[in-house]
């Protein structure tokens, strides 16, 4: 499987998440699980738990491809989102999240990690 982590999400993932890493994250994904709930196919929220803190992570899943694009990453507690992410209120927003990301891919600003 292949893992793709744009400067876009890496810049969100520094400002939100202090307690873990992309590798944290990665290890703790697992697109068997529960915790991968489906918003819209393609787009899915993960719930991933660090020792003080909740987040939920929003990404993409190219189930044919087997690839994950990192959309965005949240503290549970986001005054933003709220408790919950969901497709019918953030569909704008989590559209331009992923556009965002794409632009960054565009320009070479992204990495790949193999799980």
């Amino acid at each position: 499987m292949k893992i793709i982590i744009t400067d876009f999400f890496e810049k969100n993932l520094k400002k939100v998440v202090k307690d873990l890493s992309i590798e944290d994250i990665i290890s703790k994904i697992n697109i068997e699980s529960k915790n991968f709930v489906d918003l819209n196919s393609p787009y899915f929220k993960v719930k991933i738990n660090s020792k003080n803190k909740t987040y939920r992570l929003l990404l993409s899943y190219d189930k044919e491809n087997i690839i994950i694009l990192f959309i965005r990453i949240f503290d549970k507690k986001d005054k933003l989102i709220w408790e919950n992410i969901n497709w019918k209120i953030h569909k704008e927003k989590i559209i331009e999240w992923r556009n965002k990301n794409i632009e960054d891919i565009k320009k070479w600003n992204y990495r790949k990690v193999f799980m």
